[in-house]
């Protein structure tokens, strides 16, 4: 969460239960944020996982073929 969305959540916090719903949107919203950034992670990993088992089988066939 931004800096400016932790102190706007701090604010809320001090005006007490009155603010109980907003503040419960801001985690929503920063929850689907963090969603979004996990998912975009994920695919991330996953192609580099691919692409670190591209160069190991490519380098067990050099060794292979080399001896």
């Amino acid at each position: 969460m931004p800096i400016k969305e932790i102190q706007k959540y701090a604010q809320l916090r001090a005006q007490g239960d009155s603010t109980l719903e907003e503040r419960m949107e801001m985690l929503i919203q920063h929850r689907a944020v963090l969603k979004d950034e996990i998912a975009a992670m994920q695919e991330n990993l996953t192609n580099l996982d691919d692409k670190i088992s591209y160069y190991k089988t490519e380098i067990k066939k050099k060794h292979q073929y080399a001896g």
